[in-house]
């Protein structure tokens, strides 16, 4: 029996330590390489963009560098800025007709936008007679030896032999466009035209067919990272926006433990939830639970208690502590609704706030004001404590 059981241990510490060091190579394995892409600030894998957004200001020192996670006409907000760049960088360019409209308007303003992606649809297409055209290479793949050159049509930019790139993402470029109004600032080492200027009221449009160029990966890549300064040279050293709206998504569907096992700390979780589980069962625990008593439904003493806790502060008198706590309790409700930080950019949460709860911009702003000033009061008056308070309830009482 005392040999049975023995065996019986060492059984239970050899799977113990195997699944012990299955957790920690979980742990410990290296990632694969994200080939996806991304295009995005925040990403420093080699089709992201972070290391191309970092050197933004070697190219426009002392410029004001601002992110838009918005769409132009939401970013404008019927405001057209002032000597400003705006940089897209996807794969793909898809705006709404307002928001193309917008851009174009702000672009007649004298302002510059830059434009690196293979296809540009609606609006921006047809005002600009432009069509990106693929190339099809036979047998195409990401490890093709072949590749192409770029090569700016401006002398002084021009390399004698140069920027060479592999062909696989070479894949688009610009074949129609509208002639009296365009410049051709580049092309491939077979005349291929894929980098324009085209004139847009005071201001201009630049429009590259090949993002992947102005990647993290190109960026490292040989002196490919010349190549991007200098198509980015076109724009005027002034304030800057890098767009993150238009950033691609991932069309890649994946299942419940696909998700969990991609996933660092769920993949963990899932082996320590599967090392408990098989401990269990080779232990033989079990939990021997006596009959639970029936208790009393507790009585819900809740709104007693609120109201005693109001008249409480009421009692007090002390209008302005009662206001100030309404609109912390106001901005509570708004971050965890509508998952806004507003900490930020008071303006931009007045129109987040204003768009996803469907109260007007206006109350929302004049809510906002009124919390405001509660921090630079000494009192107020029990009027403007009422006031207050009806304000937040209309917002409560007619948000979504």
């Amino acid at each position: 029996m005392k040999k049975s059981s023995s065996k019986h241990t060492i059984l239970t510490w050899i799977i113990g330590l195997l699944l012990l060091l299955l957790v920690i190579a979980a742990i410990f394995a290296p990632r694969p390489i994200d080939w996806s892409y991304s295009f995005s600030k925040n990403d420093d894998i080699p089709f992201g963009t972070r290391l191309v957004h970092e050197s933004l200001p070697s190219l426009f020192p002392e410029q004001e560098l601002v992110t838009a996670w918005l769409n132009p006409t939401s970013f404008f907000d019927s405001k057209i800025p002032v000597n400003t760049n705006f940089i897209f960088i996807n794969g793909r360019i898809r705006m709404e007709d307002t928001d193309a409209r917008a851009l174009i308007k702000v672009v007649s303003e004298g302002n510059h936008v830059f434009i690196a992606a293979e296809q540009v649809y609606g609006v921006l297409a047809d005002t600009f007679e432009l069509d990106f055209k693929p190339e099809i290479v036979p047998g195409m793949d990401f490890f093709n030896r072949d590749s192409v050159g770029f090569h700016f049509a401006n002398p002084r930019l021009k390399k004698q032999f140069g920027y060479w790139y592999p062909r696989w993402m070479t894949r688009f470029y610009i074949t129609d466009y509208d002639s009296t109004r365009t410049t051709v600032l580049g092309h491939d080492h077979m005349g291929k035209t894929n980098f324009i200027r085209v004139k847009q009221g005071n201001g201009f449009f630049y429009f590259n067919s090949n993002p992947l160029a102005f990647t993290n990966y190109h960026l490292l890549s040989r002196d490919n990272s010349e190549y991007i300064f200098k198509a980015l040279s076109y724009l005027p050293e002034q304030a800057t926006v890098w767009d993150e709206h238009y950033k691609p998504s991932s069309m890649h569907q994946e299942g419940l433990f696909d998700f969990v096992l991609s996933n660092r700390s769920l993949r963990i979780a899932w082996y320590l939830l599967f090392f408990g589980v098989l401990v269990m069962f080779v232990f033989g625990a079990r939990r021997k639970q006596r009959a639970i008593p029936l208790l009393k439904r507790p009585e819900n003493t809740s709104l007693s208690f609120v109201a005693t806790v109001a008249r409480l502060y009421f009692s007090r008198r002390d209008h302005l502590d009662i206001a100030r706590k309404r609109y912390t309790y106001f901005q509570e409700f708004l971050r965890n609704r509508y998952y806004l930080d507003t900490a930020g950019d008071e303006s931009r949460v007045i129109a987040e706030v204003s768009r996803k709860s469907g109260v007007s911009e206006r109350s929302v702003a004049a809510l906002f004001k009124m919390g405001n000033r509660l921090e630079h009061l000494r009192q107020i008056s029990q009027e403007d404590l009422e006031q207050f308070n009806r304000q937040i309830e209309f917002f409560y009482n007619n948000c979504r």
